[in-house]
């Protein structure tokens, strides 16, 4: 127990979920090979910031926060649980559920 306190005092923040928790190490899995996700789009941005306040995991929307973006359209990475609460928060539609791939097929 004490050697856990010490890996979260000086690993950075939610070292533990992101590396070593079972089930945070299956989603990142999950999410590189995963053909859905989540797309954000900056154009249409108002950076209100109620994406990252319902988000479970909200590190994985960093890049809607004003500036943070360098590209006009970003896939959310992969430790996102794609629960799509940001999705349905966003007054834009900036986040949108995508499918890898499909663009090419149509």
């Amino acid at each position: 127990a004490f050697a856990l306190l010490v890996f979260e005092v000086f690993v950075p923040r939610r070292a533990w979920c992101r590396y070593v928790c079972p089930i945070g190490l299956t989603y990142g899995v999950v999410g590189i090979v995963s053909p859905l996700r989540i797309k954000y789009t900056l154009k249409d941005c108002f950076h209100e910031g109620d994406c990252r306040k319902v988000c479970l995991v909200p590190h994985v929307l960093d890049t809607v926060i004003k500036g943070r973006a360098v590209e006009t359209e970003v896939p959310i990475g992969p430790d996102c649980t794609r629960c799509g609460l940001c999705v349905d928060t966003c007054p834009t539609g900036s986040l949108k559920f995508d499918v890898k791939g499909l663009s090419k097929l149509m």
